[in-house]
């Protein structure tokens, strides 16, 4: 005999008689394991029948009939289907055919009968359903479902009966066991129903009966309606239908995917608690959309809420599995109720669930909404991987009398059954007390340590216990806690006698309505300590037993009023109504304006704020600043509170800074505010940033000031300074005698180059420095110097150098004999600093020295010169770049001019293009600087005159 152990449970009710294999304990349930050896109600049924009336003879083939995939009871009566029993009936050369027809057996322990129930087995040959196709009850697998009525009608689903189409059969058990023949293997029972055929093409295979239920939907409580799950619908998409006992159709229910086999499980309870019968469908081959849009098959259980409208089913919700593959919903079992909270439970099967496929079971508790959205227990299975723990559920049933009800798991695939036991229940009922508002003003306590006065409170806590069957006493903890949603350190109100913020008390209490009270000192702390003096004060307690393994084998359950809370608050000077309603306003310019990019700006927000209305508490004002900005410090007028505290945080990716203006910020206060601000990184910042400015306070009205935006223009700038000077400065020479000269010096080039070195060195500098903030783009430098190197010059040019990245050219080009000069000499006086323009100007005006004639200005005004023009690209903040035009003193020159002093000026210009940025430029830099060399002799010394 083929048997599916576990693939249906029911409990044996006032037949079992108590026997089992033992028990296994999980950490909140305890699992007791019904094996498959231990106990056997239909003993000697694997024996195939023959029977023979007249010409035809019945078999039956009972090899893997599937005995007890379905199992019921009611009353003393336990009924356990065999779906895949075959039949056959032959009658000379024809046959019916072998097909599996199914059958049930019920059992009655207490009288020890057993009696058989076929309602497919029929006599017809083979060429009848060729010729007549209809009513083909050959493949029926009646039993494959199966319920009673409270009635005592035993209904079973037969999802192959109408060649596939499927139907329901139906008994009075009281007929099925008078009219049973033990030596007949076809017989007749009276009372028996078998629903109609279809020929619509929707029901083609679409396995009618594939899961059975009774419930009540026609608001008539004589009449019981039969719930089928068509799996197979449509093409797939599967259905559920309602009949009345005539077998017409109450209404019908879609699924709303295809091949999720919507029907599979159906299962009727009052879940809402209105009185109605609800309907929950299982299809454990749904499949869901995951986030990278793949379908998931994961099971899905539809709850259908019976309406106040006659014959109505609400839309339905549902529950959804996680677990891939896990056959969600292939069991559904109505549990009672666990939790006696006057809703009833309900337990949902998934297989093939769990982290080693083995198997789980989840608890849903019913509520007015229908189901929780998330199980409130997870059962995991206490057998190998595969053993297809809660393919099988039956629930509501008490099985160790404890007054709750229990629930047996079927696990075909490791021949078990397990029991859940529920746990006793205790309701708890508690009250926390505590005074409406709190006065800080009287001061009624005085701490233990300190002596110092305080403003205290009275707490009281009352708890009641009630429930099924437990304890005459219970020890209970009751855990309180002061200020709960204010963190530790912050928190406004302590227990007076420890200065804590939580205590745990134990109560003994007597299981009845009476409660038992206690009561708890605690105090206000001083508002200097705390900020917070608007929001509620919130005390919450929580219940837990003290002795949860009391209550006998299985440990104590606490449901009811196991946290509740209650808040008190803080008076306040807020007039008769106590809702303080400020009038905040607020004013503000700003000094330091434009913001110059790259600069270090700093500015200085003037901020008027006042309150003309009643108290703000935690007012603070709030300045938003711009990327780049960095708060520095707030000062105000007001005496004891000069330097405001600010902080400076990130809200919502921006930085705000928040200053306290009082708690309260009284009425009538006027406050001036400097608040100091560095801003940077302006690049890309724009032509303007904006602070944007509001006073806000935690007051339920009015709370905050009208929010005021400060513009800042953005402006461009750079400072670049010419700075130039003569090295050396001015130069003494002797006095020369022609005669000398002459025979020294002449116009011939080789004589000059012989003497060249002995020249004195003189250079003229030019630097440009870049002082910022910004940088300079297109910088153009020209200098103008009196000298072309002729023979008739004072000063010969050797060579222009530029330094700094600066790209220059001269005209003429410098040293047009290409003298060769060896490394210059060091100057007569240590080398002078670069000077402004100015104080060059006043440094170039000649001395008058007695017997001198007056010097001559050479410049290039009245003297020919060479030109330098230079170009860069880029100057950056603090860059520096120098032009350096290297001369000698030009004997040739001097000579033929005769010239006992003189002042040669070079000249010096710039101008830049522009700044390299997108916002306008306050100025364009651009200068000039004029550098003068002053040579003069010497007068005669005796000794001269002497020689």
């Amino acid at each position: 005999m083929g048997t599916l152990w576990g693939g249906a449970v029911t409990p044996l009710g006032e037949a079992f008689d108590g026997r089992r294999a033992g028990q296994t304990e999980g950490p909140r349930e305890r699992v007791t394991a019904y094996l498959q050896s231990g106990f056997s109600l239909l003993p000697s049924l694997s024996e195939d029948q023959t029977s023979r009336v007249g010409r035809i003879t019945f078999k039956t083939f009972k090899t893997k009939q599937g005995l007890g995939a379905s199992v019921v009871s009611w009353k003393d009566n336990i009924v356990a289907c065999a779906p895949w029993q075959h039949w056959n009936a032959l009658e000379l050369t024809e046959e019916a055919g072998q097909t599996p027809v199914g059958s049930c057996y019920v059992a009655q322990p207490k009288s020890g009968r057993r009696i058989e129930y076929a309602p497919c087995r029929e006599n017809a040959m083979n060429q009848l359903y060729l010729k007549n196709y209809r009513r083909d009850l050959r493949y029926c697998e009646v039993g494959f479902s199966s319920t009673i009525t409270q009635s005592g009608e035993l209904v079973l689903g037969a999802p192959g009966g109408y060649y596939f189409i499927g139907l329901i059969a139906g008994a009075q058990l009281s007929d099925i066991v008078s009219s049973y023949t033990p030596s007949a293997l076809l017989w007749t029972v009276s009372s028996q129903r078998l629903s109609r055929d279809i020929f619509r093409a929707e029901y083609r295979d679409a396995y009618r009966g594939y899961s059975v239920a009774v419930g009540e939907f026609n608001e008539n409580p004589k009449d019981t309606e039969y719930v089928l799950g068509v799996p197979n619908w449509s093409t797939t998409l599967g259905a559920v239908e309602i009949f009345y006992q005539n077998h017409s159709l109450l209404q019908l229910l879609q699924g709303e995917q295809v091949a999720s086999y919507f029907g599979h499980t159906v299962a009727v309870t009052d879940i809402n608690r209105d009185g109605r019968d609800d309907l929950l469908v299982g299809a454990p081959l749904f499949m869901e959309h995951r986030a990278n849009r793949k379908l998931a098959e994961v099971g899905r259980v539809y709850i259908y809420l019976q309406s106040r409208t006659p014959h109505t089913l609400s839309n339905p919700k549902h529950l959804t599995g996680t677990e891939l593959y896990g056959r969600f919903g292939s069991a559904i079992a109505p549990l009672g109720d666990l939790d006696q909270d006057g809703y009833n439970d309900v337990a949902v099967g998934a297989p093939f669930g769990g982290s080693d496929g083995q198997g789980r079971v989840f608890i849903f508790q019913g509520q007015d909404e229908g189901l929780g959205p998330r199980p409130s227990q997870i059962l995991e299975s206490p057998f190998h991987r595969g053993s297809g723990f809660g393919f099988a559920l039956k629930g509501a049933t008490d099985i160790d009398a404890n007054g709750y009800p229990d629930l047996l798991v079927g696990a075909f695939g490791a021949n078990q059954v397990a029991v859940y036991r529920a746990q006793p229940v205790v309701w708890a009922t508690v009250r926390l007390l505590v005074p409406e508002v709190l006065n800080p003003a009287v001061k009624n306590c005085v701490l233990p340590k300190t002596r110092a006065s305080v403003s205290c409170f009275n707490i009281q806590l009352c708890i009641s216990i009630t429930g099924h069957r437990i304890p005459e006493k219970l020890r209970i903890n009751a855990a309180l806690q002061l200020d709960r949603l204010k963190p530790r350190q912050g928190r406004r109100v302590l227990l007076l006698g420890s200065l804590q913020s939580s205590t745990t008390t134990e109560l003994e209490l007597s299981s009845g309505h009476t409660p038992i009270c206690h009561s708890i000192e605690a105090f206000l702390r001083d508002e200097a300590e705390f900020r917070d003096k608007l929001s509620p004060i919130m005390l919450s307690l929580n219940v837990s037993l003290k002795n949860e393994g009391a209550g006998g084998p299985l440990p104590l359950v606490l449901n009811g009023d196991t946290h509740v809370q209650e808040q008190t608050r803080i008076v306040l000077d807020c007039g008769e109504d106590d809702v303080c309603v400020p009038q905040l306003q607020l004013s503000a310019n700003v000094k330091g304006s434009p913001l110059l990019i790259r600069a270090d700006n700093v500015l200085e927000l003037r901020v008027n704020a006042s309150n003309e209305g009643e108290g703000a508490y935690e007012a603070e004002l709030a300045v938003h600043l711009p990327p780049g900005a960095h708060f520095m410090q707030a000062l105000s007028d007001v005496k004891n509170f000069e330097k405001l505290l600010c902080i400076q945080k990130k809200e919502n990716e921006s930085q705000i800074v928040l200053c306290e203006l009082g708690n309260p910020m009284k009425k009538n206060t006027r406050m001036r505010i400097l608040m100091l601000v560095s801003v940077g990184n302006l690049e890309g910042a724009g032509h303007s940033v904006s602070f944007v400015l509001q006073i806000k306070s935690k007051n339920s009205q009015n709370s905050n000031s009208e929010a005021l935006r400060l513009e800042v223009p953005i402006r461009a700038k750079a400072h670049v300074e010419l700075f130039g000077n003569s090295f050396p400065a001015s130069l003494v020479l002797a006095p020369l005698h022609e005669g000398t000269l002459a025979g020294e010096y002449s116009r011939n080039v080789e004589d000059v180059n012989f003497k060249i070195e002995d020249a004195a060195k003189v250079e003229h500098a030019f630097e440009l420095h870049n002082q910022g903030p910004g940088t300079v783009t297109g910088l153009q430098l020209w200098i103008d110097f009196p000298s072309q190197s002729l023979f008739d010059d004072v000063l010969y040019v050797l060579e222009v150098q530029a330094q700094g990245g600066l790209q220059c050219s001269a005209q003429p080009p410098p040293n047009p004999f290409n003298l060769k000069v060896g490394p210059p000499s060091p100057a007569p006086s240590s080398t002078p600093q670069f000077q402004h323009e100015r104080e060059k100007r006043e440094a170039l005006a000649p001395e008058h020295l007695g017997g001198l004639q007056e010097p001559k200005l050479l410049n290039c005004s009245t003297w020919h010169c060479t030109s330098v023009s230079c170009e860069l690209k880029q100057m950056e903040r603090g860059q520096r770049v120098m032009v350096t035009i290297s001369t000698i003193l030009w004997m040739p020159g001097l000579l033929e001019r005769s010239l006992d002093q003189f002042v040669l000026q070079s000249k010096a210009w710039f101008n830049v293009s522009g700044l390299p940025y997108d916002v306008p430029a306050e100025s364009l830099p651009h200068g000039n600087v004029v550098v003068g060399f002053f040579k003069r002799n010497r007068p005669p010394l005796e000794e001269d005159e002497d020689e």
